[in-house]
């Protein structure tokens, strides 16, 4: 092969690395991990950066769901327990208490 073929090889590589690098930024956002890829390897990556950059941020549905804490431990059941049974096997008598916690 001569140099130029090999310089040519390069640039496509470090060009696909680029778009590449620049489309994980979008893992968090509404655009995506794909469509930014797609986007800076057809376009460019200076553009696939003014997608993400127009992007809003990926909103995260939170709920909540009922949980139950030792305070003497701090350890947190999902099932309902009389007492911790950690606490139990110690000797000592903890009571669980409801806890609303955040999931995603």
């Amino acid at each position: 092969m001569e140099t130029k073929d090999l310089v040519l090889i390069g640039i496509v590589v470090v060009y696909v690395l680029i778009a590449y690098l620049f489309s994980r930024l979008g893992k968090y956002r509404e655009i995506g991990t794909r469509r930014l890829f797609i986007l800076s390897l057809l376009l460019t990556p200076v553009i696939g950066i003014a997608f993400l950059a127009s992007s809003q941020h990926r909103k995260l549905n939170l709920y909540t769901e009922e949980r139950f804490k030792c305070e003497e431990c701090g350890y947190v059941f999902s099932e309902e327990h009389d007492n911790c049974p950690f606490c139990e096997k110690e000797g000592k008598q903890s009571q669980l208490k409801p806890v609303s916690m955040f999931m995603t």
